[in-house]
């Protein structure tokens, strides 16, 4: 069968999508709107305005999306047919008041390939333009799961906002044999109240657990009771001992208090770019929080930050807080100095990167490094016994601090036994930081 070329795609561009494409777009050639919208003629696209639900946000829209959504998965997900349209959501703001509104939360228990759904896309027009409402009738509750069920899913131009701050957007439970893999989200926006963003979870029989994630673009504002994303909601599994390849790029992560990643396990991590800001200075939070429960199974324990501007504006603001005993832990090309010039920056209480080693085993942690990064405050380092394995390296860093070097007053400092250390090439504001490695 041949497929329809871009005139007829455009020429077929009717209805209530091309309406919310014009409204976007001000009046603009349908060929500058979503490409979902764009590839959407013949059927391609089901518009949730056209199932009913209300633009205006004053009427629950629950019962529409979930017409759509049916109609997006042909029949899946209980025959595992492979989705052939579009869920497009027009601008506006639509109220949802029931849980599983946004996808249906069916359970994967047969174990059969073809009960796998591969590939969901949903676009709105672009965050703030297309706002999704979560106000649910009863409290903590979750937007939407995915249970072993949904993979390769792209959701863009949207803004989710919770008014239920015991709500959690999604939880995903993955197996190694389907997992939830491949889940990407572009140019969307969290805001308001939530217990939790995205929680992973896996089955108790199972190790590397097919959750890989990515983050365009997108910004993280509002409040988390928990965390934004939380890897190992049942921190006591020991088979969740890594969730892989997770991505954030040129994101905005302004919230006001909570955890923007709590890492339970293992896992492999990277942010690169954009602009992260703890807003409440009189809160408490911390972007990167890593644990390591016991028992646990052995696995990969990375986490790379690079070209990031980190504003922490309290004492009890903290860029990273580590209880891993192993791995690497590497900012490159980092800021966090936005607030050096407060008062409180040059006290004895700005401690934004904490390091545990004596968490787990107690002379064993990962090798950190920062290279060519501003930082203020100081670093805290806790070991219960010499440490074996583990070591902090600075290369090429500034530091705005009260006072160089190391020990009680200086800018590492360490409970317990001195950790394996090195400084090379840095600087203390304008002044050069003598080079040292110990041991």
């Amino acid at each position: 069968m041949r497929r329809p070329g871009r005139r007829a795609l455009l020429a077929g561009l009717t209805g209530a999508g091309a309406a919310a494409g014009s409204l976007a777009l001000g009046g603009h050639s349908a060929a500058a709107a979503p490409a979902a919208v764009a590839a959407g003629a013949g059927g391609y696209v089901v518009d949730v305005v056209a199932k009913g639900a209300d633009p205006t946000g004053v009427t629950p829209s629950d019962d529409a999306f979930r017409d759509a959504v049916a109609e997006v998965l042909g029949g899946a997900p209980e025959t595992g047919v492979t989705p052939k349209k579009v869920l497009l959501i027009p601008p506006g703001t639509y109220l949802l008041t029931q849980p599983d509104s946004l996808l249906p939360a069916t359970q994967n228990t047969d174990r059969a390939t073809q009960s796998v759904i591969d590939g969901i896309s949903i676009t709105g027009f672009g965050k703030r333009l297309s706002r999704i409402v979560y106000a649910p009738t009863v409290r903590d509750t979750v937007l939407w799961r995915n249970m072993d069920r949904y993979r390769n899913i792209r959701i863009s131009g949207l803004t989710f906002e919770s008014r239920d701050a015991t709500a959690t957007f999604n939880y995903s439970f993955s197996s190694k044999t389907f997992g939830v893999q491949d889940t990407w989200y572009t140019d969307v926006d969290w805001r308001g109240t939530w217990k939790a963003g995205i929680v992973l979870d896996g089955p108790g029989s199972e190790s590397n657990l097919n959750s890989e994630m990515g983050w365009d673009h997108c910004q993280i504002s509002g409040s988390y009771a928990d965390a934004f994303l939380v890897m190992g909601g049942i921190p006591t599994e020991q088979q969740q001992d890594q969730f892989l390849n997770f991505s954030f790029r040129d994101c905005k992560v302004e919230f006001q208090s909570g955890t923007f990643v709590r890492n339970e396990r293992g896992g492999s991590m990277n942010f690169i770019g954009g602009s992260y800001i703890l807003v409440d200075a009189k809160s408490t939070g911390t972007f990167f929080k890593l644990g390591a429960n016991s028992p646990r199974a052995d696995s990969v324990m990375r986490l790379y930050a690079q070209g990031i501007r980190f504003e922490i504006r309290g004492v009890g603001h903290k860029v990273i807080d580590s209880a891993w005993y192993k791995g690497t832990i590497t900012f490159v090309s980092c800021d966090d100095t936005a607030r050096a010039f407060e008062p409180w920056a040059l006290t004895d209480k700005a401690v934004p990167h904490v390091y545990r080693f004596d968490a787990v085993n107690p002379s064993r942690g990962p090798v950190i490094r920062y290279q060519d990064c501003a930082l203020l405050g100081s670093h805290q380092v806790t070991s219960g016994t010499a440490t074996t394995a583990g070591k902090l390296l600075y290369d090429g860093s500034r530091f705005a601090t009260k006072e160089a070097g190391t020990g009680s007053t200086g800018f590492l400092r360490w409970t317990g036994p001195a950790p394996w250390y090195e400084f090379r090439d840095c600087l203390v504001k304008a002044e050069r930081l003598p080079d040292a490695k110990v041991p």
